[in-house]
């Protein structure tokens, strides 16, 4: 390149922000890659590395046009190798996403460029009046597979307030995948109840994990909501309600509290936990708060001393 060309070029850096600007750019590009890279099958099929041919054949790939952009992309980012003609994993990100932790890390990369993505990328229409996002109709799924990344501080939590008695029942409102039951049943092998969900693509998911945990004799999953749970259920020793609070809106919870109450055998508990408004550095909860303020069917992020007012209340 001319060094007149050069001296032009560099000189756009001085506008200010644009380097900042920039940088980031590369970090979306990075996870519109992984996105596209995990939807269409790619990172699985470079388990081993594969020559173009192999890829064509092994994705059922119609248009090879944007298949061969794609992976120029991944090679640009460093997310790709090629040698030889032949196509490799190459960044740490994309190796992560086909180890043993892949399927959480795959949600996360799915949730932000789907419903947290929309939720920005629509927000100056809905904040004029337009109507919130339908999200939640498709992102059950999603949702349960992210929310395991919250499993570990959850499972100290609960190996610290799960009784060990025999015979416990145990209630999981918004069961999501089921993660939730097994790890109680591994504090206390003698569990036994009922996990509930409205959305079926996370109660099927969860059927299908009791099965496969052997539970599906102890612990039964329905679809449906906890409001319209038969009277007839014997009452329950432990009540939990992960990340399901925000699904209420704030005048139905007192109300929510009292039947969830009238449920608790004599001595229960009724566990919450899930995110709240943080403070103003907290940039998780407030990224969450966001795609809430902008899907229907969820509340913002309960206020943690509104909260405890309505459970006194109840």
């Amino acid at each position: 390149m001319q060094l007149k060309y050069m001296y032009s070029f560099f000189k756009t850096f001085k506008i200010p922000g644009l380097f900042s600007v920039f940088s980031d750019f590369k970090r979306i590009v990075r996870y519109h890659f992984l996105y596209a890279a995990v939807e269409s099958g790619l990172l699985e099929a470079l388990r081993s590395p594969c020559s173009r041919n192999d890829l064509i054949e092994k994705l059922e790939v119609k248009n090879p046009d944007i298949l061969d952009a794609l992976l120029k992309v991944g090679i640009s980012i460093k997310e790709l190798n090629c040698k030889m003609d032949r196509y490799g994993i190459r960044g740490k990100r994309s190796l992560a996403m086909v180890g043993a932790h892949g399927d959480t890390l795959s949600a996360i990369i799915q949730a932000n460029v789907t419903y947290y993505n929309n939720s920005y990328r629509h927000a100056a229409a809905r904040m004029k009046g337009a109507a919130l996002g339908d999200d939640l109709k498709w992102a059950g799924d999603i949702v349960a597979r992210f929310s395991k990344l919250s499993d570990p501080v959850i499972n100290t939590f609960l190996s610290d307030i799960v009784p060990t008695v025999p015979g416990l029942r145990v209630l999981d409102i918004g069961c999501g995948s089921g993660l939730l039951l097994k790890s109680i049943s591994q504090i206390n092998p003698d569990l036994s109840g009922l996990g509930i969900d409205v959305d079926e693509a996370a109660a099927r998911q969860a059927m299908q994990n009791m099965e496969k945990w052997e539970l599906q004799e102890r612990v039964e999953i329905i679809k449906g909501d906890i409001r319209d749970l038969p009277e007839n259920i014997p009452h329950f020793d432990l009540i939990t309600l992960v990340n399901v609070v925000y699904y209420f809106p704030l005048e139905q919870r007192p109300e929510l509290f009292k039947t969830l109450r009238s449920r608790l055998a004599p001595g229960g508990s009724l566990v919450i936990i899930m995110n709240m408004q943080g403070k103003n550095s907290d940039f998780g909860a407030a990224n969450l708060n966001m795609a809430n303020a902008s899907i229907q069917g969820v509340t913002l992020l309960p206020d943690p001393v509104r909260l405890r007012e309505q459970l006194r209340e109840s």
